[in-house]
């Protein structure tokens, strides 16, 4: 089947699909495979927790768990904020910043847990 040429620069962008799968499909099935892509991505805020004991983290991991938060473990590409205890790392807290995370204390985080706030960086 001949697929639109705006669907195959998408397949081609988003797939890893060879130009003989490409051709291979449908115009139909090459628009189902695109917007099973969409519905895959993770809509909960990411945050990382470092520089906390481990009871302290555990208690910062619930309270985000139960407001639907999603934990990393470390630094990643989708990662909103990083907070930050006293004994954060200089080359964690320096990768988030380079991302363009928004780093917390734990003040702040309570803070935009009660309100929804982000604080201002």
């Amino acid at each position: 089947m001949n697929l639109s040429n705006k669907l195959i620069s998408i397949l081609k962008s988003k797939t890893d699909l060879s130009d003989k799968e490409l051709k291979n499909l449908t115009e139909k099935q090459g628009w189902q495979i695109v917007y099973s892509l969409k519905e895959k991505k993770d809509p909960k805020i990411e945050i990382c927790f470092t520089g906390f004991n481990p009871n302290e983290k555990e208690i910062l991991t619930e309270l985000a768990k139960s407001k639907g938060f999603h934990i990393a473990k470390s630094i990643t590409v989708n990662l909103n904020f990083l907070c930050c205890g006293s004994n954060a790392g200089e080359s964690k807290m320096a990768k988030a910043i380079k991302q363009e995370v928004i780093l917390l204390s734990e003040n702040e985080f309570r803070t935009l847990i009660e309100t929804g706030e982000i604080p201002n960086g």
